[in-house]
């Protein structure tokens, strides 16, 4: 959690905004101070399924989003509004389940890759080459080392201050 809280902090510098993706099973309450303050800067926290699996293949994305759902009102108060299906696999069947729990299911239009780790410099020319207005980034704050990602984002930030753009939560921007 210390690159989540690390990604927190940077975006309270930059003055912008992000939807969390959160892995059920990894909140604990070690984390709640850390998801309180997304939630106090007006941060967005989503749902990223309970385990991370294939939902198309695992039979069980009821429990999988339903699960987290509690894991994260357990520990803040807040429940998700917004679901990121794992590895974007999805179906009509696990949007309609999303929705049976209010959840609105959310896909990125932006994928520099930067869990591939290619460099600080490759992850913010990548966001910057491909974002429009509406655009929705997907970046990873945990899964493995982020350094990269959280070197990338002040420059991505800073260049989309400058061409007008705001950086806002999903549930702001929808």
């Amino acid at each position: 959690w210390s690159d989540t809280l690390a990604f927190v902090q940077m975006l309270e510098r930059s003055h912008a905004q992000a939807t969390f993706f959160t892995i059920g099973e990894q909140v604990t309450s070690a984390y709640r101070t850390t998801m309180l303050r997304e939630l106090k800067d007006g941060d967005s926290i989503g749902n990223h399924s309970f385990t991370h699996p294939f939902l198309t293949r695992s039979g069980d994305t009821y429990s999988q989003l339903q699960r987290t759902n509690q894991a994260i009102h357990s520990q803040t108060g807040y429940t998700p509004c917004v679901f990121r299906p794992p590895y974007g696999d999805y179906n009509q069947s696990v949007i309609q389940t999303a929705h049976s729990l209010g959840l609105a299911t959310v896909y990125w239009s932006v994928d520099p890759s930067d869990y591939l780790q290619p460099g600080a410099g490759a992850i913010a020319q990548r966001v910057l080459s491909q974002v429009r207005p509406g655009a929705i980034i997907i970046s990873h704050d945990g899964g493995g080392p982020r350094g990269q990602t959280l070197a990338a984002y002040p420059t991505i930030i800073a260049a989309l201050h400058s061409r007008g753009y705001k950086v806002v939560t999903i549930p702001e921007l929808l």
